[in-house]
């Protein structure tokens, strides 16, 4: 393990629990290894990760208790296949994990849906064949590799594009968590929320109306320091959108938060594991002293 720390943090990070493809422990020895100050493991509408490390103590580095929401479509509100993240609240809260098992359910009705209709589209794949790609809940890489097993030659970023706004197999979230039930239900068990990735509403129409709506809400930061640019992590088109969101978060009084989204060697493959070292530690504190 390293022994100097590099006064970094990711607070946005995905295992096998969702569609990320390493163990949580990987995960976390690889941040410890290479110096970093604090993590979050950051599953999609599940805590399973972190339970699976047998809690959050015993590292050489900080692990801060965090989950990544996905958050019900109201276009009006800017909010079109929104995430949220939640941060530091207690593990524990009964109210928190048994939403969280409900959300995960509406997500597995809603991926059965879109399998269906990429199947309808024309895609081959089945339904059994992805749930068995995950070992928690399913994301959209799990179905992506399924395709790409039976359907050698498909591009990748069409079957994002079929699966997102707009596209043939696109299912909006109508039964899923709403912003304002999200930042509830985090506050309520002892955390603070986070809007994610704005770089990637490219989709949403104004997002100075998503902004607004999460401020209203009570969400009380924003994740500046992402690779923002997908095709462009660690270059220029990100830092150029860093940059922008940095004077967004300041405008709102937010806490600039951040992390690099890792899920894996095949999902974001432009992504180093623990490569992310433009997010500071210190914001780390900033953003748990939101908390009420």
């Amino acid at each position: 393990m390293a022994e100097v720390s590099n006064g970094r943090a990711n607070l946005h990070l995905h295992t096998i629990f969702s569609d990320g493809e390493l163990e949580p422990a990987e995960v976390v020895d690889a941040h410890a290894a290479a110096g970093f100050d604090a993590i979050a493991l950051t599953d999609h509408d599940t805590l399973a990760g972190i339970d699976a490390l047998a809690g959050l103590e015993g590292r050489t580095l900080r692990i801060i208790a965090g989950v990544e929401l996905s958050i019900e479509d109201q276009p009006g509100r800017g909010l079109i296949d929104a995430h949220l993240l939640g941060y530091g609240f207690a593990l524990a809260d009964r109210r928190l994990r048994r939403r969280l098992h409900e959300a995960s359910e509406a997500r597995e009705a809603q991926k059965v849906e879109t399998v269906r209709r990429l199947a309808a589209a024309g895609f081959k794949v089945d339904w059994n064949d992805v749930r068995a790609r995950a070992r928690g809940n399913v994301g959209k890489p799990h179905i992506v590799a399924a395709i790409e097993a039976a359907q050698p030659g498909v591009v990748r970023e069409e079957l994002y594009a079929a699966m997102g706004p707009g596209g043939a197999a696109h299912v909006p979230r109508t039964k899923e968590m709403s912003l304002d039930e999200g930042v509830d239900l985090i506050r309520a068990a002892g955390g603070v929320t986070v809007l994610a990735h704005p770089g990637v509403y490219r989709h949403v129409p104004d997002l100075e109306v998503l902004f607004r709506t999460c401020a209203v809400a009570g969400v009380l930061g924003l994740e500046v320091t992402y690779p923002q640019a997908p095709d462009d992590p660690y270059g220029p088109k990100s830092a150029a959108l860093m940059e922008r969101f940095a004077k967004v978060a300041a405008s709102y009084g937010w806490v600039a938060t951040g992390g690099d989204d890792f899920h894996g060697p095949q999902v974001t493959p432009l992504i180093r594991l623990a490569g992310w070292t433009t997010t500071p530690a210190t914001c780390v504190d900033e953003l748990l002293a939101r908390r009420s």
